[in-house]
């Protein structure tokens, strides 16, 4: 019975499509790193091609719709701050081009279609990826300078106030912090996953290795939150 009970948050976790498409991100980037390592250390074409082919496996396996985003993107301009706001869709929208192209690439790599511009495709999926990223991340930082303000006019209340105005200033600096802590981790997500496409843009140099354990630590982090999200951690 215990061991149906700990199984539970697995399921509930696995059953969600992020869960799953983070684990499988997970494995994807870090055959990425491993195919690299191994050619590195020098091992046979046969052994690398193995992480390689896994890694193409699970990058067609991810596949998701641009539609999704474009829905998000609707539902985003409901978000009452104007900057919030304008990240949000902008993000959203900015996946929801990413993934466009991304399926085209895909099919032209399978062979469906031979695409003339598959070049500028791929240029212009990294493009849109690196410009979602970025949404992110500047929302992010918004949402820790509104913290901070918010912190400062907690701070004083516990300060000039009576006991219970210090009370409730005691919660909201707890509250804040665990807002801020969530908001952290996400920009240290976004900074790290920004490099990806930057690289593929040509704007950074990273070998595959180093790209394949960034985007490992990235889905890791990605799985961590998805985890909370759906366990009420």
């Amino acid at each position: 019975m215990s061991a149906v009970i700990n199984v539970q948050p697995w399921l509930k976790f696995t059953a969600t499509t992020v869960g799953r498409d983070k684990l499988y991100r997970a494995v994807q980037y870090f055959s990425r790193f491993l195919a690299w390592y191994l050619l590195q250390q020098g091992y046979s074409k046969e052994t690398v091609l193995r992480f390689n082919n896994l890694k193409k496996t699970l990058a067609l396996s991810r596949k998701r719709k641009p539609i999704e985003h474009v829905e998000q993107a609707v539902v985003a301009t409901a978000v009452k701050d104007e900057f919030l706001r304008f990240c949000a869709v902008g993000k959203q929208l900015s996946y929801a081009g990413y993934l466009t192209y991304d399926a085209l690439i895909f099919l032209h790599g399978a062979g469906a279609f031979n695409f003339k511009n598959i070049k500028r495709y791929t240029e212009l999926a990294n493009k849109f990826w690196l410009a979602g990223i970025t949404f992110s991340f500047l929302s992010g930082l918004y949402k820790t300078r509104q913290i901070q303000i918010r912190r400062s006019s907690a701070a004083r209340g516990i300060k000039h106030h009576g006991e219970s105005e210090k009370s409730y200033a005691r919660t909201e600096l707890k509250s804040l912090a665990r807002e801020q802590h969530a908001v952290t981790k996400q920009l240290v997500q976004d900074g790290l996953d920004i490099l990806i496409p930057s690289t593929g843009l040509g704007y950074l140099n990273l070998d595959d290795g180093a790209v394949g354990l960034i985007g490992t630590v990235t889905s890791i982090m990605g799985a961590e939150a998805q985890w909370a999200k759906v366990n009420k951690a």
